[in-house]
């Protein structure tokens, strides 16, 4: 069923040669037609390699996003979302200076 389809027609030797000899002729005659002919396929390659790019940009940021949103949900850090990048643990209060400030990130639990 599928092999009349998919079959390939049998060309003799002089029908190849004679296709190639009108083909060298056209391209003679129209040189113009290689890089028009090469532009029209690199658009939609272009616009797919674009399309798969930006995807994966989406992916990364949602699996970014819905971990954020786990965080908020456990009670964990709200680093740099408005919070002034201070933790928030239940409603203790932090305390806004000491030597633990700006040598990393050290959770404080009095």
């Amino acid at each position: 069923m599928f092999k009349d389809k998919f079959a390939v027609p049998q060309v003799s030797a002089e029908e190849m040669q004679e296709h190639r000899d009108r083909f060298s002729a056209l391209i003679a005659e129209y040189p113009w037609l290689i890089p028009a002919t090469v532009s029209l396929e690199i658009i939609p390659v272009t616009v797919m390699i674009h399309g798969f790019w930006k995807n994966r940009q989406l992916k990364k940021q949602l699996l970014i996003e819905r971990e954020h949103t786990k965080q908020r949900q456990l009670g964990g850090c709200h680093h740099g979302h408005g919070h002034g990048g201070h933790c928030h643990h239940g409603g203790k209060p932090q305390l806004l200076a000491g030597p633990h400030h700006g040598h990393g990130h050290q959770h404080h639990d009095a």
